[in-house]
């Protein structure tokens, strides 16, 4: 595999972890919520509240990550630079 195939791949494998972070964190979180339920005897209220703030925040850093993406595009594009 060359060079430019192994950044490519690379690239696209960042990209496509978005999907996986907005399933991964509420479901890891609400497992979290949900031992700490099952110890406390408060089943599914931390449940809920883990996978609620999981899914917020996996929602944050993908908006966030989105605009710096973006302002970087907008920094680099041709009507941007200045001569």
């Amino acid at each position: 595999m060359a060079q430019s195939q192994r950044g490519e791949l690379t690239k696209d494998f960042r990209r496509s972890s978005g999907s996986f972070e907005l399933v991964m964190s509420p479901l890891l979180f609400a497992l979290i919520g949900f031992g700490l339920d099952r110890w406390l005897g408060t089943v599914p209220v931390l449940t809920i509240l883990f996978a609620v703030v999981g899914f917020a925040g996996a929602a944050v850093k993908l908006y966030y990550a989105y605009k710096f993406e973006m302002d970087r595009h907008e920094a680099e594009a041709t009507w941007a630079k200045q001569s």
